[in-house]
């Protein structure tokens, strides 16, 4: 039959469970909150970050508006020292790219895309992976702009690749890939005017 403790003894044994496992629990509610309060901390710094990255971007885009490519080179490596881990410092790169293309500097443009590569996550690679593909087109590296398509594995970025497919097939001469290409990005919804003009060029399929 099961004993029948009086209130004195349920207190007793009360006690003594406590005084065996007390400090267990209590490091396990200390662990528990400070793991809450981390987590909140971390949230907020999180934040803090964001703002002081989103300020910092703001100062880089007004050198950048310059189109100063040394100053937005200078002010995108102040950015990354101080946020090299966000998005804020890959946005940068991408502008200094663009006005290493513009400059005429397309080396420097490629090494730039090409740093940002090697860091970036799976939503941005197969935008760099484009860009750096029309990069290696203008500097006629066709095989090795042919070599990163084959690498970019997106719906997104398919008619862009077939574009740029259809740009390297006319620079070798092979009249009837690039307008398989050129037609395939076309079908996919490109609208570049690349396109319409390599095609004219081109000229029309020769009937069978």
């Amino acid at each position: 039959m099961n004993e029948i403790l009086s209130d004195d003894e349920q207190v007793e044994r009360i006690k003594a469970w406590w005084k065996a496992n007390g400090n267990s629990i209590i490091a396990g509610v200390v662990i528990g909150l400070g793991g809450f309060f981390a987590w909140q901390w971390w949230g907020g710094y999180q934040d803090k970050l964001a703002g002081e990255g989103a300020e910092a971007y703001e100062l880089f885009a007004q050198t950048a508006f310059g189109n100063d490519v040394k100053k937005t080179d200078d002010a995108m490596a102040q950015l990354q020292s101080n946020f090299g881990d966000t998005s804020y410092s890959q946005f940068a790169a991408m502008e200094l790219a663009r006005q290493q293309v513009s400059a005429g500097s397309l080396e420097a443009a490629e090494k730039t895309l090409d740093n940002l590569l090697k860091s970036a996550g799976s939503a941005l690679k197969p935008l760099l992976q484009t860009r750096l593909a029309r990069l290696l087109v203008a500097q006629k590296r066709l095989d090795e702009a042919a070599k990163l398509l084959d690498s970019i594995n997106s719906d997104a970025y398919a008619a862009e690749t077939a574009a740029i497919r259809g740009e390297i097939a006319y620079q070798q001469g092979d009249m009837t890939a690039a307008r398989a290409a050129l037609q395939e990005a076309q079908q996919k919804g490109s609208n570049d005017e690349i396109i319409n003009y390599l095609l004219e060029a081109i000229g029309p399929q020769e009937s069978s």
